[in-house]
């Protein structure tokens, strides 16, 4: 079994199964799932939450956290995903704080350094001078869904 950041890892993710979660997210945000709710929806299954738990539990953190713009949903969809992924657990299956935080923070950083930030209002280009153009929301969905399904695989 492959290394990860943290040691023995379990496959929840073929890698063959990737691009499959990444057409998930993009078919759910086109259903009308907000970014964090599309992004969750892929992993969900894999974790063992229920769709509508999925939805319930990322419903608010669309549009940067109720369309405040402030962290980008998808970054927010997978930091709730941290504590459910076995490899951040201890050996009672319960989060263990520091694995989950560096999950968090590797995927943000991927993330940030392949879209240019984590903010939606300057992913989405609407932050008060910003210059930069905006990246439309599904390719941010189907970026964090692929880094997701990567960590995993």
């Amino acid at each position: 079994m492959p290394q990860s950041l943290f040691g023995q890892k379990e496959y929840i993710v073929q890698k063959e199964e990737i691009e499959q979660r990444v057409e998930l997210a993009r078919k759910a945000h086109a259903q009308g799932y907000n970014c964090a709710e599309s992004v969750v929806l892929a992993y969900a299954d894999c974790v063992g939450l229920d769709k509508t738990v999925a939805e319930k539990m990322s419903v608010s953190f669309g549009g940067g956290v109720a369309k405040m713009r402030e962290i980008c949903g998808c970054v927010s969809a997978m930091a709730m995903l941290a504590g459910f992924i076995k490899e951040n657990q201890d050996e009672n299956s319960r989060p263990d704080t520091e694995k989950c935080y560096q999950w968090t923070k590797c995927l943000a950083d991927k993330f940030r350094s392949e879209c240019g930030d984590i903010v939606c209002k300057r992913l989405r280009g609407i932050e008060k001078g910003c210059t930069k153009p905006p990246m439309p929301c599904r390719e941010l969905v189907a970026t964090m869904a692929r880094l997701i399904g990567e960590s995993l695989a």
